[in-house]
């Protein structure tokens, strides 16, 4: 089987690509090609940044939906009552996330809010998604990462918008249940601290 990719000339010219073969340059490319080119949903923050304060983008405030505010409910509670259990300080100076703590996220469904429900997930909308980091991220930055990452810049996400029905299949179930997705933001050998000048190399933290 075979794939072709067409990019700008300047990057890569049309080929075709063994499956499984695909080089860093021609993956570059297609990211590359599936940029936005014409943004038809103006972002509030965007447009403050720029100077221009545009209320009509966010006012006024959508009505939350009482069905999805009544399935969101139970996993809001029992994310509650395990937040009054976590300590981030003591996270902090420990630099891990206490075993206990991700096994109980774990089981309440916390690593897969926006999962669709017959994938083993939440199902929940992004609203609550926000909420519920929202209250994650009011007791500590540490445990926010590990669940918003996951999340959105992980692979639930992606796979959500982008993937064929065999990938949700596979891998949904188990993100659903706390597989956790996560990419490389370091060198393979490590990077130089600016603050201290030694290594920081990645380490497992939970």
């Amino acid at each position: 089987m075979t794939t072709t990719l067409t990019a700008p000339e300047d990057v890569l010219a049309a080929r075709t690509i063994e499956e499984g073969h695909v080089t860093e340059q021609e993956a570059r490319a297609v990211a590359e090609s599936a940029r936005e080119t014409e943004w038809t949903s103006p972002s509030f923050l965007k447009e403050l940044f720029g100077g221009n304060l545009r209320l009509d983008l966010i006012h006024p405030y959508p009505t939350p939906d009482p069905e999805e505010e009544a399935r969101a409910r139970p996993f809001l509670e029992r994310m509650d009552a395990l937040l009054q259990r976590v300590d981030g300080d003591e996270i902090e100076r420990e630099q891990g996330i206490p075993d206990d703590i991700v096994d109980e996220l774990k089981a309440i469904g916390a690593f897969g809010i926006k999962i669709p429900t017959e994938y083993g997930g939440l199902g929940l909308s992004q609203r609550s998604y926000v909420e519920a980091i929202g209250k994650v991220a009011s007791v500590d930055g540490s445990l926010t990462a590990l669940l918003s990452a996951h999340q959105s810049i992980g692979l639930p996400q992606p796979l959500k918008l982008f993937g064929t029905e065999e990938q949700k299949k596979k891998y949904f179930p188990r993100l659903a249940k706390g597989a956790i997705s996560a990419f490389a933001l370091t060198e393979r050998r490590g990077i130089r601290s600016s603050q201290d000048n030694d290594d920081c190399r990645n380490e497992r933290r939970w």
